[in-house]
């Protein structure tokens, strides 16, 4: 009889030595909680984990998770380049190197007579990790330049594909895909409860209740379903640290996220007959506010939940001066990548990023919607 999705997972993870948890760059709560607390469980199993997300920085409303800190934005030493030498005919007297420009020099002394080109022989090493698990990632190309720049890495090495968005491409060997739960940490939980449920403690239960809090907006989308406040009632059960994550999220914001959350909000427009949502946030916005770009993902999320029937939501920002930065939201049915073409955006289906150079916030506005207009049908 073969398999279950979930047994062959429990195989994999057990035969893991080294596992990188990656997410795509610009993703929310959901994916830096789930991340945290599947890095965690690993751990307890004996596992060595990195999390890294091309360009991440830590929003400050997620700083109190245990261990946030240890997710970085860069990867190095996939693997190592060795160069073997053949010590039969004598052995090594001096070894020694030297850097000239961009160039190594390596200097080999035989103890007697000498080395020749047939004495050397190189390789690459194995990569060093050998499992890729991707949380709340649709497509490889999401992943920004972690993928971009090691792509043999990841077609060579096994991928655990985890994600609830129906935009999913199944890219993974194995794929934990279910677009019925409203977030990455109802799946992650239910995968740490099908291998050793026993090693949950408060800590992991903290990080898989703030991916649901933050997915969830609290617990107050539509998406949340009677399983999802029982796996939320487990999780307190467990230890989770409830006050703490809603205050953290949602009762502690700095003055200068509210100011700019306010002046988001006061711009707001719509095209109702295109579910269509904007705003805009111009250079004056962030000197005034004293907020800065990392304030930014908590400003979108607000829009989204004030916006709840929107099918696209757009924020244009101005940080530079002549420079406007584009983000856009795609609900179900709709494709953000495929909404900013024109653009040439990064991201993926249900979220993207453009920029778009020697415009203002005002002249992008008008040339990002007019093409979204033209390319959004109306409602009939």
């Amino acid at each position: 009889m073969a398999l279950t999705d979930q047994q062959q997972t429990k195989q994999l993870i057990e035969g893991a030595r080294r596992v990188l948890i990656t997410f795509p760059p610009g993703h929310g709560g959901d994916a830096i909680a789930s991340s945290l607390a599947l890095a965690l469980f690993l751990e307890k199993m004996g596992k060595q984990v990195d999390i890294i997300a091309s360009g991440f920085e830590l929003p400050g409303s997620f700083r109190f998770l245990p261990n946030s800190k240890r997710i970085t934005s860069g990867v190095a030493g996939l693997r190592k380049f060795i160069i073997s030498l053949d010590l039969e005919r004598t052995s090594l007297q001096d070894l020694s190197y030297s850097v000239e420009g961009k160039r190594l020099h390596i200097y080999l002394t035989p103890k007697q007579g000498s080395f020749t080109a047939s004495d050397l022989t190189t390789q690459a090493s194995d990569f060093s990790y050998d499992l890729i698990i991707t949380i709340d990632t649709p497509d490889l190309e999401s992943l920004g330049e972690i993928y971009h720049n090691n792509t043999e890495f990841f077609y060579q090495t096994t991928i655990l594909n985890i994600d609830h968005s129906p935009t999913n491409e199944h890219f993974g060997q194995i794929n934990l895909v279910n677009f019925n739960v409203p977030s990455t940490a109802d799946l992650i939980f239910d995968l740490i409860e099908s291998i050793k449920p026993e090693l949950v403690d408060e800590d992991i239960a903290t990080c898989l209740f703030a991916g649901l809090t933050a997915s969830t907006k609290s617990f107050t989308t539509t998406q949340v379903t009677p399983e999802t406040l029982s796996r939320a009632a487990k999780l307190v059960g467990l230890g989770a640290r409830r006050e703490e994550v809603v205050k953290h999220l949602y009762r502690t914001k700095q003055l200068s996220t509210l100011k700019l959350w306010g002046r988001a909000l006061a711009r707001l427009k719509s095209d109702s007959a295109r579910k269509l949502v904007w705003s805009l946030l111009p250079p004056d916005d962030f000197t005034k506010s004293g907020a800065g770009e990392i304030e930014l993902p908590s400003v979108i999320d607000e829009l989204i939940t004030n916006a709840p029937e929107a099918g696209t939501i757009v924020l244009l920002y101005e940080l530079t001066p002549g420079t406007t930065s584009v983000f856009l939201y795609a609900g179900a049915g709709r494709h953000a990548l495929d909404l900013l073409k024109p653009f040439n955006p990064s991201g993926d289906g249900r979220r993207a990023q453009a920029i778009i150079s020697g415009k203002n916030v005002i002249e992008s506005e008008k040339l990002v919607i007019e093409h979204l207009r033209q390319n959004i049908p109306q409602l009939e």
